[in-house]
């Protein structure tokens, strides 16, 4: 007879203890944050058309005087901001304390101010709240010394490439001031109005058309009521060199037509400097160090060169702290 033979059972392995992160494993992640829309499907501001030729000629040029700022923020999200400025001209001094406090989960912010000039101002802002793209300002202001006020209402709204955006200044005319925007593809066409309510008044009308890519720009803009030409031209060359040419008409003046120049050269990461020059012979030099700590210093000169023996010269100075 054969027998059988009967294998012993062997035990199952022991349980490994279950990790604490075991139940987060098996939760996928999150899905990541949506890129900002590239520029030519952005919605821009009127004011948008050729920015990139007017902070090329007008930004960093600091020489109209000195200018110190100090921005500091809190735990809590308060941001602190005090400046002061002296007039290289005239040498007043002006000045101003600013607080701001930025609600990102509601949506909300709140700003007060007071400047040298005895002016008070507060600003609520509300962001998507009552529509997504929709944006509330509310505005007031107020001069103890001389009992001046205002108050100014704006609705501001942007989607799918179109921005549009309205304010009335109750204690002045009242004036309803509107501007729209269309970006399709980087084709840039906006206006801007402006309507005195008590005299039923136009009283300002611009119009633009620009068009933007990553490499260059275009813009044609008329001001004061068709009486004001501009036509600029913006070129990125490469990473360090940015390079453009505005061209200014006014047919109620005999003058010829204004051209400017302007070029950046990026030293580094933290440092460029700029020249612009226009057909009057001014030129424009420029140089922005970001040092360490939040520390930003912005120097900036304008000289006539026609008259370089003469005292007509500007140098001017920007010192910012950021924490």
């Amino acid at each position: 007879m054969f027998r059988f033979r009967r294998e012993p059972k062997l035990a199952p392995p022991p349980l490994e203890p279950k990790s604490q992160n075991a139940d987060l494993k098996a939760i996928p992640p999150p899905p990541p944050p949506m890129a900002r829309p590239p520029m030519h499907f952005r919605a821009l501001a009127f004011r948008d058309i050729g920015k990139s030729i007017g902070d090329l000629l007008g930004k960093d040029y600091p020489t109209n005087g000195i200018k110190l700022e100090t921005r500091s923020m809190t735990s809590n999200g308060v941001l602190f901001t005090v400046n002061g400025f002296r007039d290289a001209k005239s040498g007043a001094i002006s000045g101003e304390m600013k607080t701001k406090y930025l609600d990102k989960a509601n949506g909300v912010s709140f700003t007060e101010s007071w400047s040298s000039n005895n002016v008070l101002s507060s600003t609520i802002e509300l962001f998507n709240t009552l529509s997504p793209g929709l944006k509330l300002e509310f505005n007031g202001s107020f001069n103890p010394s001389n009992g001046n006020k205002g108050t100014k209402v704006t609705a501001e709204y942007r989607k799918n490439g179109l921005f549009s955006r309205c304010n009335i200044d109750l204690f002045k005319g009242p004036v309803v001031n509107s501007d729209f925007c269309i970006n399709q593809r980087g084709l840039l066409i906006g206006a801007e109005t402006a309507y005195n309510l008590r005299e039923s008044k136009l009283i300002r009308y611009n119009l633009g058309v620009g068009y933007n890519t990553p490499e260059y720009s275009l813009a044609l803009q008329a001001f004061e009521g068709f009486n004001t030409y501009t036509a600029s031209y913006f070129h990125r060359v490469n990473e360090q060199v940015e390079a453009g040419t505005k061209a200014t008409w006014n047919k109620s003046s005999a003058g010829p037509v204004n051209i400017e120049f302007g070029t950046r050269y990026i030293l580094n990461r933290d440092a460029f400097v700029k020249a612009k020059i226009d057909m009057n012979g001014r030129l424009g030099l420029g140089y922005v160090q970001n040092l360490n700590n939040g520390v930003r210093v912005s120097v900036g000169g304008s000289f006539d060169t026609q008259r370089l023996g003469e005292n007509v010269h500007k140098v001017g100075m920007n010192i910012s702290f950021n924490q």
